[in-house]
């Protein structure tokens, strides 16, 4: 297994370097975009058979369940896998082994206090089993994302796609079989979450392990390392956390003014979006560290050229799946839920919300291309503006207008967030 998984990486890595930097970077996309894939099509399919077998009641204590699941998890996206990916894209490989012992240390430690949180939280809403399953299935969830994004930051697509398929194709097919055989639940939904995550995290940490053993030189300094990851990380968490509150506060608002069926609805308008998350999170997934690089090795100029040309490839590749949100809502809402089902009939909620995932779509490219340039302090400050403006709204637009005045508030908040990232990046002179 060993000598597989060595002789694996070794092609991976060897391919692309003999191949030149336009044409690297065009594989890379591909398998990013591939990976991502795998990733968004496994969501995709556990959302839709949840869904169409659950009572919409219980479907919207699942959306909020792991709607605050997803905002947990930017605690260790924003100050351990963001500054593990930076960091990796500079650091030689001596210290390489040091920096993903530490990672994986401190999404351990980090993952205990989030736990008791949101035991706290499901356990009011949806009783204590559902509360411990959904427990478990965070620890394994955050545990294979780190070793997932060690992988990533090597840019290592083409290998994390297999452990992404076991992961999350394994959960929609434990899904799909669950559903069957009559036995699907919520508790049931966040049981499969943390097997197949942790089945995955095994996987990649049997590919890392060479780093893990040959290259770790001296002591695992964690106070040491806890300082860089925290000096790295704390403004891109501080802004991770407004977009997160302001992502979930939606359906929360929904949830709480108008019920748990109106949080449903918004949650399943969503999940036909969730169609173009292959391009759009891949777009993260390569900018990030490949602008990263391109800044070290030739300076402001070559990220920023690096950025606008996977933000346009990606950009042209969703167009036709806008257009057709737009004209055929009602039919493809129809598709995923039955005809008969209360979904079909949110067609114009899900036409306003696929024009603000426009907006969304271009000022998450520049998110993306700021975080490579570590531009995160100013980011931070106009969020908060954002997350502000959102806040006076939308309450009063929820009780006024339900899932489209919802809808409306994150759509001022999109171009809120969009015109504030184009200010900063034309402040950025280095």
């Amino acid at each position: 297994m060993e000598a597989n998984t060595k002789f694996a990486m070794a092609v991976e890595r060897s391919g692309l370097e003999h191949l030149g930097g336009e044409q690297s970077l065009r594989l890379q996309g591909f398998w990013a975009i591939a990976d991502q894939g795998i990733v968004s099509l496994g969501n995709f399919l556990t959302t839709i058979i949840l869904a169409r077998t659950v009572s919409p009641q219980e479907y919207g204590v699942w959306t909020v369940t792991y709607g605050l699941i997803l905002f947990l998890n930017v605690l260790p996206a924003s100050l351990i896998t963001y500054p593990l990916i930076v960091r990796l894209a500079s650091h030689n490989e001596d210290s390489a082994g040091q920096l993903i012992v530490a990672a994986l240390t401190l999404t351990t430690l980090l993952a205990l206090p989030q736990m008791l949180i949101l035991f706290c939280v499901s356990s009011l809403i949806g009783g204590a089993a559902l509360a411990l399953w959904a427990c478990f299935g965070l620890l394994l969830w955050q545990l294979q994302e780190t070793t997932r994004r060690v992988l990533m930051a090597r840019m290592a697509f083409r290998t994390a796609l297999f452990t992404d398929a076991i992961s999350y194709l394994g959960q929609a097919g434990l899904f799909c079989l669950m559903a069957r055989s009559g036995r699907l639940s919520t508790q049931i939904g966040f049981a499969v979450i943390g097997l197949t995550c942790g089945l995955a995290a095994l996987a990649q940490l049997l590919l890392i392990r060479t780093q893990l053993q040959v290259r770790i030189t001296g002591a695992i300094k964690i106070r040491d390392w806890m300082s860089t990851f925290w000096n790295t990380g704390r403004w891109v968490l501080g802004a991770n956390i407004l977009t997160n509150l302001s992502l979930h506060a939606a359906p929360w608002a929904l949830f709480l003014l108008r019920g748990p069926a109106e949080a449903a609805g918004f949650q399943a308008v969503s999940n036909l979006l969730g169609v173009s998350h292959p391009i759009v999170l891949s777009l993260g997934n390569v900018v990030v560290p490949a602008a990263a690089r391109a800044r070290v090795a030739a300076g402001l100029l070559a990220a920023r050229r690096v950025a606008l040309r996977h933000g346009t490839q990606a950009g042209l590749m969703l167009l036709p799946f806008v257009v057709t949100l737009l004209i055929f809502p009602r039919q493809l809402l129809s598709l995923f839920y039955g005809s008969t089902s209360p979904y079909a009939a949110l067609e114009e909620p899900l036409r306003l919300l696929t024009i603000i995932y426009v907006l969304r779509y271009s000022s998450m490219t520049l998110t993306f291309l700021l975080n490579a340039l570590e531009k995160n302090r100013v980011q931070f400050v106009f969020e908060l503006c954002g997350s502000l403006l959102l806040g006076g709204l939308v309450v009063p637009l929820v009780v006024w207008f339900g899932l489209s005045g919802a809808i409306l508030a994150i759509g001022l908040l999109a171009a809120t967030r969009l015109a504030g990232n184009v200010l900063i990046l034309r402040s950025v002179k280095t």
